[in-house]
């Protein structure tokens, strides 16, 4: 998740990350992207815009595969946050199944729950405005790579059930570690990351 939560989903998810087996940060070979306009929307008029990465040819078939992981995680989720209240808990969990691994799956499912619970939304744009890839940690099964993305979410608003203001989303860069498990490529662990500004 990249938007800015309550401090006990946050301690929660950053457990979940560790608990998850994240590399450091310090082990990541950059590579930046080229990124196209906003390609995916949302039926909702609040879902957020996500940019599609155009790879370049730094880019291996491992860390090309773990990018888009990432980006169709941000697709499904934007989707569910628009408006969870349209979701069932069911259909969110089948929704991100395919992109992150059991513990993360959960923790990305509670959070939906809550937001559905309290009748809150979130409104505005969001982008990735940049992208990069680690070096390919492991090989064959259980391989991964490190995928960090700049979120940015400047306009991007967390509302109440009445349409009520309740926080402004800042722009964050986010790491996933996105691993070859024994059902394909998922996220494994997510935490903050570090890399160019933002956005």
């Amino acid at each position: 998740m990249t938007e800015p939560r309550r401090l006990s989903l946050t301690g929660c998810m950053i457990a979940l990350a560790l608990l998850a087996g994240c590399t450091p940060g310090a082990a990541t070979t950059v590579m930046p992207s080229t990124w196209a306009s906003p390609a995916a929307s949302s039926p909702s008029a609040t879902a957020s815009e996500t940019s599609t990465p155009t790879p370049t040819s730094s880019w291996n078939p491992t860390q090309a595969t773990a990018i888009k992981v990432v980006e169709d995680y941000f697709v499904a989720r934007d989707l569910l946050f628009a408006d969870p209240s349209h979701f069932t808990k069911a259909q969110a969990k089948s929704s991100l199944q395919p992109y992150a691994a059991d513990n993360m799956l959960d923790g990305y499912v509670k959070f939906f729950a809550k937001l559905k619970e309290a009748g809150e939304r979130y409104e505005g744009p969001a982008r990735l405005a940049w992208t990069a890839a680690s070096g390919v940690f492991g090989s064959g099964a259980g391989e991964s790579v490190n995928v960090t993305v700049c979120r940015d979410s400047t306009g991007r608003t967390l509302v109440d059930r009445k349409g009520k203001v309740l926080a402004e989303i800042k722009p964050a860069i986010r790491e996933f570690e996105v691993r070859n498990t024994t059902s394909g490529f998922r996220i494994v662990g997510e935490k903050e990351g570090f890399g160019d500004p933002c956005p």
